[in-house]
Protein backbone atom coordinates (compact mmCIF):
# COMPACT_ATOMS: atom_id res chain seq x y z
CA UNK A 1 0.00 0.00 0.00
CA UNK A 2 1.37 3.50 -0.89
CA UNK A 3 3.08 5.39 1.91
CA UNK A 4 0.52 8.22 1.80
CA UNK A 5 -2.61 6.02 1.70
CA UNK A 6 -3.85 7.41 5.03
CA UNK A 7 -3.54 11.01 3.82
CA UNK A 8 -5.45 10.22 0.62
CA UNK A 9 -8.25 8.45 2.51
CA UNK A 10 -8.69 11.49 4.75
CA UNK A 11 -8.52 14.01 1.92
CA UNK A 12 -11.08 12.16 -0.21
CA UNK A 13 -13.49 11.74 2.70
CA UNK A 14 -13.20 15.40 3.67
CA UNK A 15 -13.81 16.49 0.07
CA UNK A 16 -16.83 14.21 -0.39
CA UNK A 17 -18.42 15.43 2.86
CA UNK A 18 -17.09 18.97 3.25
CA UNK A 19 -20.22 20.37 4.92
CA UNK A 20 -20.24 17.54 7.46
CA UNK A 21 -16.56 18.23 8.10
CA UNK A 22 -17.22 21.94 8.67
CA UNK A 23 -20.12 21.11 11.02
CA UNK A 24 -17.87 18.85 13.12
CA UNK A 25 -14.56 20.71 13.15
CA UNK A 26 -15.70 24.35 12.73
CA UNK A 27 -19.35 24.63 13.90
CA UNK A 28 -19.21 28.45 14.05
CA UNK A 29 -18.29 28.51 10.37
CA UNK A 30 -21.15 26.10 9.62
CA UNK A 31 -23.60 28.57 11.20
CA UNK A 32 -22.46 31.35 8.84
CA UNK A 33 -22.22 29.19 5.70
CA UNK A 34 -24.56 30.05 2.78
CA UNK A 35 -26.08 26.67 1.90
CA UNK A 36 -27.85 27.99 -1.20
CA UNK A 37 -24.46 27.98 -2.97
CA UNK A 38 -22.01 25.14 -3.44
CA UNK A 39 -18.42 25.29 -2.14
CA UNK A 40 -15.66 25.41 -4.76
CA UNK A 41 -12.60 23.21 -4.43
CA UNK A 42 -9.38 24.92 -5.44
CA UNK A 43 -6.86 22.34 -6.65
CA UNK A 44 -3.09 22.79 -6.83
CA UNK A 45 -3.20 25.91 -4.67
CA UNK A 46 -0.26 24.96 -2.47
CA UNK A 47 2.12 22.93 -4.67
CA UNK A 48 5.33 24.31 -3.18
CA UNK A 49 4.52 23.86 0.50
CA UNK A 50 5.66 20.67 2.17
CA UNK A 51 8.35 19.14 4.31
CA UNK A 52 11.08 16.85 2.99
CA UNK A 53 9.11 13.87 4.29
CA UNK A 54 6.20 14.78 2.03
CA UNK A 55 7.98 15.00 -1.31
CA UNK A 56 6.06 13.73 -4.31
CA UNK A 57 2.26 13.58 -4.44
CA UNK A 58 0.63 15.49 -1.57
CA UNK A 59 -2.81 14.44 -0.46
CA UNK A 60 -3.00 16.25 2.86
CA UNK A 61 -3.93 19.75 1.67
CA UNK A 62 -7.52 20.68 0.89
CA UNK A 63 -8.39 24.23 -0.16
CA UNK A 64 -12.05 25.21 -0.47
CA UNK A 65 -13.85 28.45 -1.28
CA UNK A 66 -16.83 28.58 1.12
CA UNK A 67 -19.91 30.73 0.33
CA UNK A 68 -20.87 32.84 3.33
CA UNK A 69 -24.02 34.70 4.39
CA UNK A 70 -22.07 37.83 5.30
CA UNK A 71 -18.59 39.30 4.89
CA UNK A 72 -16.43 40.64 2.05
CA UNK A 73 -17.35 38.99 -1.27
CA UNK A 74 -19.63 36.66 0.74
CA UNK A 75 -17.04 33.87 0.79
CA UNK A 76 -13.81 32.80 2.48
CA UNK A 77 -11.03 30.31 1.90
CA UNK A 78 -10.80 27.20 4.09
CA UNK A 79 -7.47 25.37 4.17
CA UNK A 80 -7.44 21.91 5.79
CA UNK A 81 -4.25 19.98 6.48
CA UNK A 82 -4.43 16.40 7.73
CA UNK A 83 -1.25 15.46 9.60
CA UNK A 84 -0.58 11.84 10.58
CA UNK A 85 3.15 11.66 11.26
CA UNK A 86 4.88 14.11 13.59
CA UNK A 87 6.20 17.16 11.71
CA UNK A 88 7.92 19.95 13.69
CA UNK A 89 7.54 22.24 10.66
CA UNK A 90 3.73 22.06 10.70
CA UNK A 91 3.17 25.51 12.33
CA UNK A 92 5.51 27.18 9.82
CA UNK A 93 3.81 25.45 6.89
CA UNK A 94 0.36 26.42 8.15
CA UNK A 95 1.49 30.05 8.31
CA UNK A 96 2.95 29.84 4.80
CA UNK A 97 -0.32 28.41 3.49
CA UNK A 98 -2.36 31.12 5.18
CA UNK A 99 -0.23 33.93 3.79
CA UNK A 100 -0.12 32.59 0.24
CA UNK A 101 -3.85 31.95 0.06
CA UNK A 102 -4.69 35.33 1.56
CA UNK A 103 -2.33 37.13 -0.77
CA UNK A 104 -3.52 35.27 -3.87
CA UNK A 105 -7.29 35.49 -3.34
CA UNK A 106 -7.59 38.69 -1.28
CA UNK A 107 -10.18 36.94 0.87
CA UNK A 108 -10.50 35.95 4.50
CA UNK A 109 -8.72 32.66 5.21
CA UNK A 110 -9.21 30.17 8.02
CA UNK A 111 -6.98 27.14 8.49
CA UNK A 112 -7.44 23.80 10.22
CA UNK A 113 -4.94 21.05 11.03
CA UNK A 114 -6.40 17.62 11.83
CA UNK A 115 -3.93 15.52 13.80
CA UNK A 116 -4.63 11.83 13.12
CA UNK A 117 -1.59 10.15 14.70
CA UNK A 118 -0.54 9.37 18.26
CA UNK A 119 0.30 12.68 19.92
CA UNK A 120 2.18 13.85 22.99
CA UNK A 121 2.63 17.38 24.25
CA UNK A 122 0.39 20.43 24.44
CA UNK A 123 -1.87 21.31 21.53
CA UNK A 124 -1.19 24.99 22.22
CA UNK A 125 2.44 24.46 21.16
CA UNK A 126 1.37 22.83 17.89
CA UNK A 127 -1.31 25.40 17.04
CA UNK A 128 0.90 28.50 17.18
CA UNK A 129 3.63 29.84 14.93
CA UNK A 130 5.77 32.65 16.37
CA UNK A 131 8.63 34.60 14.84
CA UNK A 132 10.62 37.38 16.58
CA UNK A 133 13.37 39.39 14.95
CA UNK A 134 14.78 42.65 16.38
CA UNK A 135 11.50 44.25 17.36
CA UNK A 136 9.41 42.62 14.63
CA UNK A 137 7.10 39.98 16.04
CA UNK A 138 4.62 37.65 14.38
CA UNK A 139 2.12 35.44 16.22
CA UNK A 140 -0.04 33.16 14.07
CA UNK A 141 -2.64 30.85 15.59
CA UNK A 142 -4.76 28.35 13.70
CA UNK A 143 -7.42 25.71 14.39
CA UNK A 144 -6.20 22.27 15.50
CA UNK A 145 -8.24 19.14 16.10
CA UNK A 146 -6.53 16.15 17.71
CA UNK A 147 -8.45 12.88 17.17
CA UNK A 148 -7.53 11.91 20.74
CA UNK A 149 -9.34 14.96 22.17
CA UNK A 150 -12.75 13.38 22.84
CA UNK A 151 -13.45 10.15 24.71
CA UNK A 152 -14.79 7.11 22.88
CA UNK A 153 -18.12 7.49 24.70
CA UNK A 154 -18.43 11.12 23.61
CA UNK A 155 -17.79 10.18 19.98
CA UNK A 156 -20.30 7.32 20.07
CA UNK A 157 -22.96 9.70 21.43
CA UNK A 158 -22.17 12.43 18.90
CA UNK A 159 -24.73 12.31 16.02
CA UNK A 160 -22.44 14.06 13.52
CA UNK A 161 -21.07 11.76 10.84
CA UNK A 162 -17.43 12.79 11.37
CA UNK A 163 -17.60 11.51 14.95
CA UNK A 164 -17.66 8.01 13.44
CA UNK A 165 -14.74 8.91 11.14
CA UNK A 166 -12.73 10.04 14.17
CA UNK A 167 -13.64 6.82 15.98
CA UNK A 168 -12.39 4.85 12.98
CA UNK A 169 -9.08 6.73 13.01
CA UNK A 170 -8.71 6.07 16.74
CA UNK A 171 -9.45 2.37 16.30
CA UNK A 172 -6.94 2.16 13.44
CA UNK A 173 -4.19 3.44 15.75
CA UNK A 174 -5.27 1.03 18.48
CA UNK A 175 -5.23 -1.97 16.14
CA UNK A 176 -2.19 -1.04 14.08
CA UNK A 177 -0.33 -4.22 13.11
CA UNK A 178 -3.13 -6.45 14.42
CA UNK A 179 -5.32 -7.69 11.56
CA UNK A 180 -7.96 -9.46 13.72
CA UNK A 181 -8.43 -6.30 15.77
CA UNK A 182 -8.75 -4.15 12.64
CA UNK A 183 -11.43 -6.43 11.24
CA UNK A 184 -13.31 -6.53 14.56
CA UNK A 185 -13.27 -2.74 14.92
CA UNK A 186 -14.35 -2.22 11.30
CA UNK A 187 -17.43 -4.42 11.79
CA UNK A 188 -18.27 -2.66 15.07
CA UNK A 189 -18.11 0.70 13.30
CA UNK A 190 -20.35 -0.45 10.46
CA UNK A 191 -22.92 -1.71 12.95
CA UNK A 192 -22.76 1.65 14.73
CA UNK A 193 -23.24 3.32 11.35
CA UNK A 194 -26.36 1.22 10.67
CA UNK A 195 -27.92 2.47 13.90
CA UNK A 196 -27.74 6.06 12.67
CA UNK A 197 -30.10 7.60 10.14
CA UNK A 198 -27.56 8.96 7.67
CA UNK A 199 -28.56 9.07 4.04
CA UNK A 200 -27.13 6.28 1.88
CA UNK A 201 -24.63 8.47 0.02
CA UNK A 202 -22.94 9.73 3.17
CA UNK A 203 -23.11 6.33 4.86
CA UNK A 204 -21.47 4.61 1.88
CA UNK A 205 -18.78 7.30 1.76
CA UNK A 206 -18.03 6.67 5.45
CA UNK A 207 -17.99 2.91 4.84
CA UNK A 208 -15.37 3.43 2.15
CA UNK A 209 -13.27 5.57 4.49
CA UNK A 210 -13.43 2.96 7.26
CA UNK A 211 -12.47 0.23 4.81
CA UNK A 212 -9.46 2.16 3.57
CA UNK A 213 -7.94 3.14 6.89
CA UNK A 214 -8.65 -0.29 8.39
CA UNK A 215 -7.08 -1.85 5.27
CA UNK A 216 -9.95 -4.31 4.87
CA UNK A 217 -8.76 -5.40 1.43
CA UNK A 218 -5.41 -6.62 2.77
CA UNK A 219 -4.68 -10.34 2.66
CA UNK A 220 -4.18 -10.47 6.43
CA UNK A 221 -7.93 -9.98 7.04
CA UNK A 222 -9.59 -13.40 7.32
CA UNK A 223 -12.21 -14.51 4.76
CA UNK A 224 -15.10 -14.73 7.25
CA UNK A 225 -14.56 -11.14 8.42
CA UNK A 226 -14.42 -9.94 4.81
CA UNK A 227 -17.64 -11.82 4.02
CA UNK A 228 -19.46 -10.18 6.92
CA UNK A 229 -17.97 -6.81 5.95
CA UNK A 230 -19.27 -7.11 2.38
CA UNK A 231 -22.75 -8.08 3.60
CA UNK A 232 -22.99 -4.80 5.54
CA UNK A 233 -22.18 -2.65 2.52
CA UNK A 234 -24.88 -0.37 1.12
CA UNK A 235 -25.39 -1.26 -2.58
CA UNK A 236 -24.42 1.45 -5.05
CA UNK A 237 -27.83 1.11 -6.72
CA UNK A 238 -29.54 2.32 -3.52
CA UNK A 239 -27.28 5.39 -3.43
CA UNK A 240 -28.03 6.23 -7.08
CA UNK A 241 -31.77 5.86 -6.56
CA UNK A 242 -31.66 8.04 -3.43
CA UNK A 243 -29.80 10.79 -5.34
CA UNK A 244 -32.32 10.65 -8.18
CA UNK A 245 -35.24 10.98 -5.77
CA UNK A 246 -33.60 13.89 -3.99
CA UNK A 247 -32.91 15.72 -7.26
CA UNK A 248 -36.54 15.23 -8.32
CA UNK A 249 -37.77 16.69 -5.02
CA UNK A 250 -35.36 19.61 -5.25
CA UNK A 251 -36.38 20.38 -8.84
CA UNK A 252 -40.04 20.35 -7.82
CA UNK A 253 -39.40 22.64 -4.86
CA UNK A 254 -37.35 25.04 -6.99
CA UNK A 255 -40.06 25.24 -9.63
CA UNK A 256 -42.64 26.12 -6.95
CA UNK A 257 -40.29 28.79 -5.58
CA UNK A 258 -39.85 30.25 -9.07
CA UNK A 259 -43.61 30.43 -9.51
CA UNK A 260 -43.93 32.29 -6.20
CA UNK A 261 -41.08 34.63 -7.22
CA UNK A 262 -42.76 35.47 -10.53
CA UNK A 263 -45.99 36.36 -8.72
CA UNK A 264 -44.11 38.51 -6.18
CA UNK A 265 -42.27 40.35 -8.96
CA UNK A 266 -45.59 41.07 -10.68
CA UNK A 267 -46.90 42.41 -7.37
CA UNK A 268 -43.93 44.78 -7.02
CA UNK A 269 -41.85 43.04 -4.35
CA UNK A 270 -38.13 43.81 -4.32
CA UNK A 271 -35.57 41.09 -5.23
CA UNK A 272 -34.29 41.21 -1.64
CA UNK A 273 -37.76 40.51 -0.21
CA UNK A 274 -38.33 37.69 -2.70
CA UNK A 275 -34.97 36.14 -1.79
CA UNK A 276 -35.93 36.24 1.90
CA UNK A 277 -39.26 34.47 1.41
CA UNK A 278 -38.33 31.97 -1.34
CA UNK A 279 -34.67 31.18 -0.59
CA UNK A 280 -33.75 31.63 -4.26
CA UNK A 281 -30.44 33.16 -5.32
CA UNK A 282 -30.68 36.84 -6.20
CA UNK A 283 -29.23 36.09 -9.64
CA UNK A 284 -32.09 33.68 -10.39
CA UNK A 285 -34.65 36.23 -9.25
CA UNK A 286 -33.17 38.98 -11.43
CA UNK A 287 -33.15 36.59 -14.39
CA UNK A 288 -36.95 36.27 -14.08
CA UNK A 289 -37.27 39.93 -15.02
Amino acid sequence: MPKNWNDKAWRDHLAENIDDAILFFLPELAADRDYSREPEFLSNELPAIGSDSNKGARYADLVVSIPMKTGPDLRLILHIEQQHAHDPNLPHRMHQSYYRLSDRHRLRVTTLAILTGNRTGEIELISTYKSVCYGTELLFKYNVYDINRATEEELKNDPRIFAVAILAARKMLEAEGKAPERGKFALELLNLLKEREYDNRRARSLQGFIGLIMQMNNDDIDIETKREWNMLWIPRSEVVEEIRERHAREEGMEEKALQVARTMLDDGFSPEAIQKYTGLNKENILALR
